[in-house]
């Protein structure tokens, strides 16, 4: 609520312009506190970092409360060194507080025409760029600060470049601790996560730098320690710079500063030397160096972390894509499998279909014509002999050339009905089905034919195609009638009805069929024997009904023995179809 509060009210221009001359004010009471005593030069000056922040996150237009806020600070500056307040004074301090305003104004403007990015420190590149401008901008703040004290007498021509390199390395560590701790803490991203392992590493961090501090402060300590706080500090900058963010980094260093600053002031340190000058630089000159290539090495560590993550998000989006296109490759394979394998099975039933229909014509020309030439040639027998007997001889011939040609369209009209007309479901009664078959052939007979003694086992009810099972029936048991022996010939039909088929077998003691016959009996107008020779395609018919009705079928046969025909027909009943 406080947060968003703030935000609204930082909207308005003007209380925009107070916030950043406050916020100026302050940090310059800060800068004071950083001076050395024997000098008025500051180690730290953090206003110019603070301004330099805030008209980056606020815009440009915050530029008066920049000059307020620094006339008021150079101000109580001029009072704190005990200068005397006039008219040349006021013009210095008016002057170098342009020289600030001026500063802060170009490096806004280099910054959005060279780096274009709201938060520099994401990669290294934008660092470089923005410490190379930070070190640039100083030049104006110090050149003016220095050139404006020298107008009005307050710094002679021999202090002139000592001053103003002071001043330009206080300027260039506040831009370079302030402006960066603001940034990354506002606009920077941060790649550090709360864990175990993390809250380990910054308990060790803390214990260790307060050893350090207990170390300085201890006057036991020999001179070699305390020399070496420059080198003992550096692991800590690197676990910052690699362990933890940009925020952490920056903070760290601002820390370490200040706690530079603050012993060298009580003169402890390996910064302590003779002359306080020389102090104030060799301590300036190491918060420049840390804080630059901590804020380097950190923000080259965000990048590279970045990198990371957007390779792993790529590999894992690569991963997810040749999944799901192997996927994809894998259905198309498989529909391309089924496609061919769809092809060869019609290209089988093509060449099965070419084939049958050659072999049709051919059959059917010779077959139809074959009894209506016979019936012509007996014709014309009865016309140059008409006796009685000759007349009775050849109108029984007459009458067995028309019954073939008649049973041989019939076998046809059964085929073509098979192929074309659909299947139709209806519960099946064998016993009846097999019975009104065998009337049907016992008209066709003059004497009594074999009876077929049936066997059913039954207890489910059964359904198939009614007509489609009355040519099945009635061309094996025909068949059997028909190569069956003329004394002592048995027809067994079986009929078992279980686990949602039906097993039937219809086995006589006839002829039989040899061996070597035995492969192609189911052949279109085969035939294993010429005796009682029929059109050659009841067995044909057999085989391609029951594929039909979804079945199979085998024989078994032993020349001069008999034949056993097995057969096996699912159920077509109306639960099984509906599931």
């Amino acid at each position: 609520m406080i947060r968003s509060n703030l935000l609204r009210l930082l909207k308005n221009t003007d209380l925009r312009i107070v916030f950043v001359a406050i916020a100026i004010i302050l940090s310059a009471q800060l800068g004071f506190i950083l001076s050395f005593t024997d000098t008025s030069a500051q180690a730290i000056w953090p206003p110019v970092g603070v301004a330099f922040a805030l008209v980056l996150l606020l815009g440009y237009k915050v530029w008066p409360g920049v000059f307020i806020g620094g006339f008021i600070t150079y101000s109580i500056s001029f009072i704190s060194q005990n200068i005397l307040i006039s008219v040349t004074s006021i013009t210095g301090i008016a002057l170098i507080t342009l020289g600030l305003v001026g500063e802060i104004l170009i490096g806004y403007l280099l910054y959005k025409k060279i780096i274009k990015n709201n938060a520099p420190f994401d990669n290294t590149a934008s660092t470089f760029q923005f410490l190379l401008i930070s070190l640039i901008v100083c030049l104006i703040g110090a050149a003016t600060y220095t050139g404006s004290l020298f107008m009005i007498g307050v710094v002679d021509g021999p202090h002139f470049i000592e001053v103003f390199t002071s001043n330009y390395l206080a300027s260039v560590t506040g831009l370079l601790l302030f402006t960066n701790l603001i940034l990354s803490w506002v606009k920077g991203k941060t790649h550090w996560t709360y864990s175990h392992r993390n809250l380990i590493e910054i308990t060790t961090f803390t214990g260790s730098i307060f050893i350090i501090i207990y170390f300085l402060y201890n006057k036991e300590m020999t001179v070699a320690f305390e020399r070496s706080f420059p080198f003992i500090i550096i692991p800590f900058l690197l676990w910052a710079a690699f362990s933890a963010s940009i925020q952490v980094a920056t903070t760290l260093v601002v820390m370490i500063s200040l706690f530079s600053v603050q012993i060298t002031q009580s003169g402890l340190g390996p910064f302590v030397l003779e002359d306080v000058q020389d102090s104030l630089f060799l301590l300036q000159i190491f918060i420049m160096v840390i804080g630059i290539s901590t804020t380097v090495l950190s923000s080259s560590v965000f990048e590279r972390t970045e990198a990371r993550k957007k390779i792993e998000a790529f590999n894992e989006t690569l991963e997810d894509a040749v999944v799901k296109r192997t996927k994809e490759l894998d259905e198309e394979i498989r529909i391309r499998k089924e496609s061919e394998t769809e092809i060869r099975k019609t290209n089988q039933e093509l060449r099965k279909i070419n084939t049958e229909l050659d072999n049709f014509v051919y059959k059917v020309s010779h077959d139809l014509r074959a009894p209506i030439s016979s019936i012509l040639g007996l014709v014309n027998i009865a016309k140059y002999d008409d006796s009685e007997n000759n007349m009775k001889d050849c109108l029984g011939q007459i009458e067995k050339s028309a019954r073939t040609q008649d049973n041989f369209i019939k076998d046809i009209i059964e085929l073509s009905k098979n192929s074309r007309v659909s299947v139709k479901a209806a519960e099946i009664n064998f016993k009846s089905l097999i019975d009104d078959t065998y009337e049907q052939i016992e008209h066709a007979y003059r004497g009594a034919p074999i009876k077929p003694k049936i066997k059913i086992k039954q207890t489910n009810p059964f359904y198939s195609d009614t007509l489609r099972l009355k040519v099945i029936f009635n061309n094996l048991i025909t068949n059997s009638i028909k190569y069956g022996k003329e004394k002592g010939g048995k027809i067994n039909i079986d009929v078992n009805v279980h686990n949602g088929q039906a097993d039937i077998v219809i086995e006589d003691n006839g002829i039989g069929i040899p061996k070597e016959y035995q492969s192609q009996v189911f052949d279109m107008f085969y035939r294993a024997t010429d005796q009682n020779a029929g059109s050659g395609l009841g067995l044909y018919i057999v085989k391609e009904t029951i594929e039909k009705l979804e079945g199979s079928v085998t024989l078994e046969s032993e020349a001069n023995k008999g034949t056993k025909i097995q057969f096996t027909l699912p159920n077509k009943s109306p639960e099984k179809q509906k599931s």
